[in-house]
């Protein structure tokens, strides 16, 4: 690791004052480029970026209540601290800035076995995942169609507690709104379905809410859970039946999974679309349309031709941090020692023995092991490249930290990405406004590649050489055979034919009145991504300043490197105000221009330049090319002034 120390002196960067306001009059609240004396070059001027649309077309966060989604709840990171048991600490990420980082010719390389030469794009490899194509076709799968579910609730009413459900009703089901606390609610049902005859019993399912945020939309999605193990439907115990609330087309989850159902090295899920009645003693109401998708465990295993002794987990809040290890503690034997906890970050589905989890994780943030290492050997190019390069294209930005699956199989170290929950997919990746406003900053972190920045897994697999060009090599080919647009519309008039006569009527249509059914827009979006990402996505990976340090009458400012994925090389621009708005008649000090190399870099400025007070320090990366179109600011920890979370600064105090 290389790391690059400037010392400031006064005749050498312009130092922005009171006294010096006229200097500084270019310096206003848009990015731009200063006069460097280092490199004499001009100041340009800012060209706004013409695009300048919301990249999110389905708003912000879909909970309408303002509350987070997330079933798991919490950050499992509150504190920070050291999260390995054993003693040795994993996290090279954000703690310590000064400390080194080998170079690559030093980092610990892993004992890989033999592997089939992963060159060029989905090459054949003996760790290849694959699929078992035929049960997209089996038990009635294969007809795009509505069945019809009937369900008559078997309750009375009395009490309804966490340690008594015997008087719940469906008033209480639908009423269960935190997806966070331990009490479910649960209650008997009867279950009747096209394919499954009337078996004559009072009750033979219980049904329960489902969802994280969606439990806050107006309509409810539901688990039912057949009681008889033996007497299953399509040979699944759980039936899960997603209502879909924030997603107006009410396909998006199913067209995802169907398009990905043909896919090699992408295991996908069956799905069905199901018109639901439901008798609360008032006989059959209708409650519109639903899209089931069959539940990750261990009979999706069996059904997949996948090892049913392997481990299979659903992130909850996985980031493949290491703080992640201070949650996923085991014992000896490899169980949790604390399951909720361990569950708030993965959800185990199927398996026991966790110990290659855990090894995965240590390896991919000890500092001492190459990233090209834990890649051979802990996981599947073929599959990552797939995940990747298919999340791209449908427009699939929330898999930071959950909506996927992980699978382990029994003898094997390998993890293998499934994917999960599509409903608000087919996002499009639109140009962030070049502006630095809070709100433009975010959405400028929230594009592209760097939407995943806080994925260690991702952030790494984005920062190998040559990603760029085989992520694109990826995108053509699956462009070229299933997600052509003539196949993506084709599936589109075939579900839109299933799903709308149900979902433009009562009681849906209320709720579906912004946008028709079917639309090709969401044909129009894989389009729009595809030339995204040929042509717009060199805005960089953000580099992460650190908090600034007095040494030696000096103050230290220390940042891990941006990168750019697309391959442009970055130069960095700081900036240290008295205001948090970094308004002209703030900024007391700027550099531009600053050329760096290696994973940390370091910019010293002396402390007599700063007058007393707080001051907020913020970073830029730039592209070399085009400066004023391909920029970054910071990814740093979360800084909350006046009740609102500003982006890419950090405060600091000078005495």
């Amino acid at each position: 690791m290389k790391t690059v120390v400037n010392t400031f002196k006064l005749p050498v960067l312009l130092l922005c004052t009171g006294v010096l306001v006229s200097a500084c009059d270019s310096i206003m609240d848009v990015p731009s480029l200063e006069d460097d004396p280092a490199t004499e070059q001009p100041i340009d001027a800012m060209d706004p970026d013409p695009v300048g649309n919301d990249p999110d077309p389905a708003g912000n966060d879909p909970d309408p209540a303002g509350n987070d989604p997330d079933p798991a709840g919490n950050d499992p990171d509150p504190a920070g601290n050291d999260p390995d048991p054993a003693g040795n600490d994993p996290d090279r990420v954000n703690n310590d800035p000064n400390a080194e980082v080998p170079d690559e010719s030093d980092e610990r390389e892993l004992d890989i076995p033999a592997e089939d030469d992963l060159s060029g794009v989905f090459p054949p490899s003996s760790s290849d995942i694959s699929d078992n194509m035929a049960i997209y076709d089996a038990d009635g799968y294969a007809q795009t169609d509505v069945i019809r579910i009937d369900l008559i609730t078997r309750t009375r009413s009395g009490t309804c507690v966490e340690d008594d459900q015997s008087g719940c009703t469906l008033a209480d089901v639908l009423s269960d709104i935190d997806s966070r606390d331990s009490f479910k609610v649960d209650i008997p049902v009867h279950f009747r379905a096209t394919d499954y005859a009337d078996d004559g019993l009072f009750s033979n399912a219980e049904l329960r809410q489902r969802g994280g945020g969606a439990r806050f939309a107006e309509q409810k999605s539901f688990r039912l859970k057949i009681e008889d193990k033996d007497q299953l439907w399509r040979g699944e115990r759980h039936l899960q039946l997603n209502k879909h609330p924030f997603d107006n087309s009410r396909i998006r989850n199913k067209l995802s999974f169907d398009l990905m159902s043909d896919i090699d090295n992408l295991p996908s899920f069956r799905t069905q679309f199901v018109h639901l009645w439901i008798d609360d003693g008032q006989g059959p109401v209708d409650q519109g349309l639903y899209t089931h998708a069959e539940r990750g465990d261990r009979r999706y295993l069996e059904r997949h031709g996948l090892d049913t002794d392997a481990r299979l987990y659903k992130a909850n809040f996985f980031r493949f941090r290491p703080s992640d290890l201070s949650t996923l503690l085991i014992d000896d034997e490899g169980e949790p020692i604390n399951e909720k906890l361990f569950e708030s970050v993965l959800e185990v589905q199927a398996g026991d023995d966790h110990k290659n989890l855990v090894n995965m994780l240590r390896d991919l943030n000890d500092p001492d092991v190459s990233f090209d290492s834990v890649m051979s050997q802990y996981f599947n190019e073929n599959n990552v490249l797939t995940w990747i390069a298919v999340n791209l294209l449908l427009g699939q930005q929330d898999i930071t930290r959950h909506n996927f699956f992980l699978y382990n199989p029994e003898d094997s170290k390998k993890f293998y990405f499934i994917p999960w929950d599509y409903d608000l997919a087919f996002l499009k990746h639109e140009f962030p406004p070049s502006e630095l406003t809070n709100e433009a900053l975010k959405l400028r972190l929230d594009y592209g590649y760097a939407v995943v920045r806080e994925n260690i897994f991702l952030r790494n697999y984005y920062r190998r050489p040559g990603a760029h060009q085989k992520i694109l090599e990826a995108v053509e080919e699956l462009r070229d055979t299933h997600l052509n647009d003539a196949t993506i519309r084709d599936r589109i008039t075939v579900l839109s034919e299933a799903s709308a006569p149900i979902a433009s009527a009562q009681p849906d249509i209320q709720f579906n009145q912004t946008r028709g059914f079917g639309s090709f827009e969401l044909a129009e979006a894989v389009t729009f991504n595809h030339d995204a990402l040929m042509n717009s996505f060199g805005i960089p990976l953000p580099p992460t300043l650190e908090e600034p340090v007095l040494e030696d009458e000096v103050w230290r400012f220390d940042w891990s490197s941006a990168h750019d994925v697309t391959g442009g090389d970055l130069t960095y621009e700081l900036q240290v105000s008295t205001g948090h708005e970094f308004l002209a008649d703030q900024i007391v000090f700027r550099a531009s221009g600053i050329e760096a190399t290696g994973d940390a870099i370091r910019y010293s400025v002396e402390k007599e330049r700063f007058n007393s007070g707080t001051h907020y320090v913020r970073l830029f990366a730039r592209s070399v090319n085009e400066p004023d179109k391909y920029w970054q600011v910071s990814d740093n920890d979360e800084v909350i002034i006046d009740g609102d979370i500003q982006y890419g600064l950090i405060s600091f105090d000078v005495n």
